[in-house]
């Protein structure tokens, strides 16, 4: 009897013992290979996820009865999802995915994976999780400080992205009352961490206005703005080309004008189809009726020849008509006067007047003398007076060699 209930005993402290390995060796079977949270970083009030890969590295299956997340400062949205959840087999893996919120201050939060295991026992692993609320940078790279009305300019924008994880779909879209972009949106697609990239955009406004650059993007599932707010004044540019005339000459044959002089490009933009000419009441005339320069680049210049004929009129338009690197054209009028007395100079008099001033005969040109037409310099010689002294010496030297000067100077000593 008592030999009976010592094997009872025994065979009872096999079971229990074979029972407490059994268990200890499912909990350790049980490995967490993978932790994946998406996106790597959520900004506050993102929903993102984390994802728990399991394997069960023993040679028996092992029975999960559920899985959960806790929150430990993260919200976890479907807390209820593995209830229930099954046999697990030997080498085989599994994975948990679980809805999270950041509804709370940045930092860093470590949410628990926990596994209950059915035949008791449980594995648990802390996920740690990142809340930054670092949004994307969005400035100006280039724009004008005014804007031509109704004219296109260029506004480029910097788009950067300071956080530590990436953000994709970045898409840049302007409005503006008042004012028209001929890119209705710029796609600049994932921006890696501390990467930048730029937006160019051409835009035309009719009057002063504020325009919009809403920059949107994604970090995870989540979609954000940024939005940069740029003034546009409309008025006039310096930085445009700008046409300036001078060393402007004259010469007048019969009926037939002749204009030359310089055209200089005094703006910092490129200056295109540069033309001379000249307008009412002048009318153009052959050999040279348009003077086509063509580009002139900032600070560059050309010299120029208009023909044309300006019967009965005092002074003559010469126009310069050029366009800006838009298309659009702009002129410029320099008036020329013919005569400040109503008399045309004659051809080849080459009268010259900086850009804007009037042509008119100048003093000394022209002058008539005994030895033919004089310069203003040698109009002020005293010709007379240089032929009477040389008259005189000649006399002199005739009368000595004669002896006429020997019989005065005789008489004179008597």
């Amino acid at each position: 009897m008592m030999r009976n209930l010592c094997i009872l005993l025994l065979l009872l402290s096999t079971i229990v013992g074979a029972a407490a390995a059994a268990n200890a060796s499912a909990e350790e079977q049980i490995a967490v290979t993978g932790v994946t949270v998406n996106p790597d970083a959520l900004m506050r009030g993102d929903m993102g996820t984390v994802t728990v890969d399991i394997k069960n590295t023993g040679e028996t299956g092992v029975a999960i009865s559920r899985a959960e997340l806790y929150p430990n400062g993260i919200a976890v949205v479907n807390d209820k999802t593995y209830d229930s959840v099954g046999i697990i087999g030997p080498g085989n893996t599994m994975s948990f995915t679980f809805t999270v919120r950041a509804d709370t201050a940045d930092g860093i939060y470590y949410p628990t994976f926990y596994l209950d295991l059915r035949e008791s026992g449980s594995v648990r692993y802390s996920v740690p999780v990142t809340v930054e609320s670092t949004e994307i940078r969005v400035s100006i790279v280039d724009a004008p400080e005014t804007y031509p009305a109704n004219s296109e300019d260029t506004i480029v924008l910097s788009v950067g992205n300071p956080r530590g994880n990436s953000v994709n779909g970045v898409t840049v879209t302007p409005t503006g009352e008042d004012v028209k972009s001929t890119q209705t949106a710029v796609f600049l697609g994932a921006l890696a961490p501390d990467e930048e990239k730029n937006a160019s955009f051409r835009i035309l406004a009719s009057q002063s206005t504020e325009l919009t650059f809403d920059v949107s993007y994604r970090n995870g599932i989540n979609e954000h703005h940024a939005i940069l707010t740029v003034p546009i004044e409309i008025g006039q540019r310096t930085v445009e080309p700008d046409m300036v005339v001078n060393n402007i000459e004259m010469s007048q044959s019969g009926g037939a004008i002749t204009l030359t002089g310089d055209v200089t490009n005094a703006g910092l933009k490129d200056a295109y189809s540069v033309k001379i000419t000249v307008d009412d009441p002048a009318t153009p005339t052959d050999p040279y009726p348009v003077y086509v320069v063509g580009g002139l680049e900032p600070d560059d210049f050309s010299s120029f020849e208009v023909t044309c004929s300006a019967e009965g009129a005092s002074s003559i338009p010469l126009l310069v008509q050029y366009k800006d690197e838009n298309g659009k054209t702009f002129s410029e009028t320099v008036t020329v006067s013919l005569s400040s007395a109503g008399q045309a100079p004659q051809a080849g008099t080459g009268n010259q007047m900086p850009s804007g001033m009037t042509s008119g005969p100048q003093s000394g040109r022209g002058g008539m003398g005994m030895f033919g037409s004089f310069g203003s310099g040698f109009s002020q010689i005293p010709v007379a007076e240089i032929l009477l002294v040389i008259i005189g010496g000649v006399a002199v030297v005739a009368a000595w060699r004669k002896g006429y000067l020997g019989k005065i100077l005789e008489r004179l000593r008597k």
